[in-house]
């Protein structure tokens, strides 16, 4: 179980590191990527399965690649604009999303838990965004929509993904290291066509674009999955929690980001709302 906290405790960094790396937001994403995806690589080769990236399964990574490209386009705009911890929070909304689209497109049966989750989580998205909503800036509206549009986008990702597995029958660590490289490529050709600079400013962005691409993923993750098992269903959603909570908590604490009474409650109904929806999926 310790393994699994420290896996969420990791992966709650991220949006910390893609605002202390100072580089232009698709530019994080090219190295993020890129760097996870070779890695990824290396490790297939390592364990003799590289041969497993087929032309087959890079054809079937391109659809996955494709949102996930829009998710990573959204989510860096929208911590650069309202913040990481806010940004973070907005694109957990992906589990109230994914949800909604098996019910409607998958025809799945609606839980009691989802049906409290969908009024609750729009009472939280309320509080923390639509009270003070007249007093924010163009800047600060448009980070809130591409956190909203984060959350559309990974939900998408994560269904053409499990579709793309099942029709490819790849493998899964062949299949996400090719996501990562094509969506590093796409962002980079993105970058380079709006004329981002891809230097590295100095030896904090360089450690911060390292711990983005390898440790808060890659250590993150792989703790996540070996803990696992080895935790109870009821507290899989709750410890998971720690990650949107934690990356509001490190805004707050590196970042001096303002808060209220009102948008704190928001965020606690925000949280409570996400891990209903997370319950049925567990």
């Amino acid at each position: 179980m310790t393994g699994f906290v420290i896996g969420a405790v990791l992966i709650s960094f991220s949006s910390v590191m893609v605002k202390l790396a100072n580089v232009p937001p698709d530019v994080a994403g090219f190295y993020r990527l890129f760097a996870g995806g070779l890695g990824m690589t290396v490790i297939l080769w390592r364990l003799g399965k590289l041969r497993r990236m087929t032309p087959h399964v890079w054809r079937w990574s391109l659809v996955s690649a494709l949102f996930f490209a829009a998710d990573f386009f959204c989510w860096h705009r929208s911590i650069g604009l309202v913040g990481p911890g806010l940004a973070t929070m907005l694109a957990n909304f992906q589990v109230i999303v994914l949800t909604g689209v098996s019910i409607l497109f998958l025809k799945e049966r609606v839980s009691r838990p989802f049906l409290l989750a969908i009024p609750m989580a729009m009472a939280g998205l309320y509080l923390m965004v639509g009270v003070s909503w007249a007093s924010f800036t163009p800047d600060f509206r448009l980070g809130v929509g591409y956190g909203l549009l984060t959350a559309l986008f990974y939900s998408l990702y994560l269904l053409a993904l499990k579709f793309s597995l099942t029709r490819a029958g790849a493998d899964p660590l062949a299949m996400a290291g090719s996501v990562a490289l094509i969506t590093g490529l796409m962002l980079g050709g993105l970058g380079a066509a709006q004329g981002d600079s891809f230097a590295i400013p100095d030896t904090r962005s360089l450690l911060a674009l390292a711990a983005l691409a390898l440790i808060c993923p890659a250590i993150g993750w792989y703790l996540l999955t070996r803990g696992i098992q080895q935790v109870r269903t009821s507290l899989v959603g709750l410890i998971l929690l720690l990650q949107p909570t934690l990356s509001y908590v490190w805004d707050i604490l590196l970042f001096d980001k303002p808060t209220s009474p009102v948008e704190l409650t928001g965020v606690a109904l925000a949280l409570t709302a996400i891990y209903l929806g997370s319950l049925r999926r567990e």
